[in-house]
């Protein structure tokens, strides 16, 4: 009762008012493109380096990375992971707004072409498309990219720490 009264004095019309504020927009200062794109190339290098089983530095490139961490233990087990050798970048395109939201992510983010070779260099999976995220101060591979091939890799069942 006190703080309405005290809010009906404060107004000049006898009637309490009501002040809206706005958050300013986030913006987010990326890195030069070249660098941007650098970035993203190594974070693919490092999580399809399947020649190094360790496990921490590929969660650390993958967005949500610690959630994915059983997923990952089983997943580097696998015949399929112990025959690829390795994966190349072919084109990152770095989008914002809406072009993001409409793949689910966070922007900025970046559509990324890959392929991920054998221990031979033969190609184990062309030209596929993957996705990666910024946040700030790096870029990652985007959860869903990991996901969609630990489930392939998985008979089609969703991973641990994939749902949701």
């Amino acid at each position: 009762m006190l703080l309405a009264l005290g809010l009906a004095a404060c107004s000049s019309s006898g009637t309490p008012s009501t002040t809206t504020t706005t958050a300013a927009p986030v913006t987010t200062t990326l890195p030069p493109l070249a660098t941007s794109t650098a970035e993203i190339k190594h974070a693919y290098a490092v999580l399809f380096d399947l020649a190094n089983p360790a496990v921490t530095p590929k969660l650390a490139v993958v967005q949500d990375g610690a959630a994915l961490k059983a997923a990952f233990i089983a997943a580097l087990k696998s015949p399929l992971a112990k025959s690829a050798a390795g994966a190349t970048v072919s084109k990152v395109t770095i989008q914002h707004g809406v072009s993001c939201k409409n793949e689910f992510l966070p922007s900025p983010c970046a559509l990324v072409t890959y392929t991920i070779f054998g221990p031979t260099h033969s190609v184990l999976l062309t030209s596929t498309g993957g996705l990666a995220i910024y946040q700030n101060p790096q870029w990652l591979v985007a959860k869903v990219t990991i996901c969609t091939l630990l489930a392939l890799e998985n008979g089609g069942a969703t991973p641990p720490g994939c749902s949701g």
